[in-house]
């Protein structure tokens, strides 16, 4: 167990009493989507170079938020390394779960107002 799943234990009823009946962690997952896979691809600095990024159905999300960076937007996808599952997120709920096309940097483009250099 760790601090995360305990601090989850201690804090949602029915996460203590699976654990206190069964013995029963909660379950541990890392946020994944094409877009995010995209984006872990790109080293930190060039997302904080990428900018005006709006979201689309093309990128695997149902909405047009706008962000200033890539990177503001990395942290909105994937806001921890792991998460706790049911632990609410803001991403998740826009997310296209059936989209698994294989994202490159020419189809993030087209929805950046700044490109690299």
């Amino acid at each position: 167990m760790n601090s995360k799943q305990a601090k989850w234990i201690a804090t949602h009823p029915k996460a203590m009493m699976d654990f206190q009946a069964r013995g029963k962690l909660p379950r541990m997952f890392r946020p994944e989507s094409p877009l995010i896979s995209l984006l872990d691809s790109i080293h930190p600095r060039d997302r904080a170079c990428i900018r005006g990024v709006r979201l689309s159905p093309a990128l695997g999300y149902q909405c047009g938020h706008q962000f200033h960076t890539a990177e503001q937007l990395y942290r909105w996808l994937k806001p921890q390394p792991e998460m706790i599952e049911g632990e609410p997120f803001p991403a998740e709920s826009f997310r296209n779960k059936a989209f698994r096309k294989r994202l490159t940097l020419e189809d993030l483009k087209p929805h950046c107002a700044k490109w690299l250099d």
